[in-house]
């Protein structure tokens, strides 16, 4: 796990996880009050990304998420409350005084607060129909091996879909196929996006694919996340949270970006090692990547794509064709996604 967080940090350079350990805080003369104070009084963790300076403090079900410099951070997704923040001589985040008292009153669990929680698990197998999507043929014992993406990774959602289904029966486990049929891109994303959530709910967006190659010694499982740098917009309701005014609302989207990519980021570790965990003896782990595919950069939800394999691969695809192995990747996907709901609504 270690090694895999140092290379998340290597080569992305993208964010930093941090959960901060209380070391030693006071407060200052002036009445302001150290990061450390306030996770030390509340016992919640602090989420800081260093390169964009955002930060999100997690406590029981409550998210506060801020931009260093802004003056404002967001409580839930709904939420407006004024935050204050600046740098100390060391580098560390202090608040005034009021922006203390307010964390300290959103992060100290309240009895009547609503349970943050996943509402819904939406699968994706890609491809489908007419869309074959990638194809390896092989030939084994002198007769030929043809298997396709789209067979592949609906057999493995269906698997997920029903591990999903036993551990969660009251959570909405959504595909947007269950058979061999054809969907755009567009209609995926819609589907998720049209997935009903009351307020403190999310959705988490899962698709599957398998890979292919012209290096035919090319294999192993790959999980795939949106690049940090893109940008979506909607993501905030005005109505939902009261605002009108432009600029806000265009502060608060960025940042419900941001907790967006920190979580689609921790759900592909955790899908990704719990895959490597179940079949590392027998594909390597290729590692965490970035790109802006069109399923995660519309789904408007923490969101991942999944590489299973390479069916341009003699012996991957053999593995491919096995209904056992299929179970293992399917089982491995699963507990990624139990780890990530646990840390989710702690």
């Amino acid at each position: 796990m270690a090694r895999e967080v140092a290379r998340l940090i290597r080569r992305s350079l993208f964010v930093l996880l941090i959960n901060l350990v209380v070391l030693t805080a006071a407060t200052a003369a002036d009445g302001s009050v150290t990061v450390d104070e306030v996770l030390s009084e509340t016992g919640a963790r602090l989420q800081w990304d260093a390169a964009r300076q955002v930060g999100v403090f997690w406590k029981g079900y409550t998210r506060v998420s801020f931009r260093y410099g802004t003056g404002y951070a967001v409580v839930n997704d709904r939420d407006i409350m004024p935050l204050v923040s600046t740098l100390g001589p060391d580098g560390t985040l202090v608040f005034d005084a009021s922006s203390a008292a307010a964390l300290r009153e959103r992060l100290i669990p309240q009895a009547d607060r609503e349970r943050r929680r996943i509402s819904a698990i939406f699968i994706d197998p890609g491809h489908g129909g007419r869309d074959p999507g990638t194809i390896g043929r092989h030939k084994v014992g002198g007769e030929l091996l043809e298997i396709q993406e789209k067979d592949i990774v609906l057999d493995v959602s269906l698997r997920l879909r029903e591990l999903l289904q036993a551990s969660f029966p009251d959570r909405d486990i959504v595909m947007s196929r269950k058979d061999d049929v054809y969907l755009t891109l567009e209609q995926r994303t819609d589907l998720a996006n049209a997935i009903h959530t009351d307020v403190n709910e999310s959705v988490l967006f899962v698709s599957i694919h398998a890979n292919a190659s012209l290096n035919s010694r090319a294999s192993g499982v790959e999980v795939w996340y949106l690049t940090p740098e893109f940008r979506r917009s909607g993501l905030i309701d005005a109505e939902r949270v009261g605002v009108s005014d432009s600029e806000v609302l265009s502060i608060l989207n960025t940042m419900r970006e941001e907790e967006i990519t920190i979580e689609s980021v921790l759900l592909a570790r955790n899908i990704l090692s719990s895959i490597y965990s179940e079949v590392g003896n027998q594909s390597p782990n290729r590692g965490l990547k970035k790109e802006a595919w069109y399923v995660v950069r519309e789904a408007k939800m923490p969101s991942v794509l999944v590489e299973l394999g390479f069916v341009t691969n003699r012996e991957e695809a053999l593995r491919l064709a096995d209904k056992h192995y299929l179970q293992r990747l399917a089982h491995g996907i699963y507990n990624g996604i139990v780890q990530f709901i646990s840390g989710f609504e702690e």
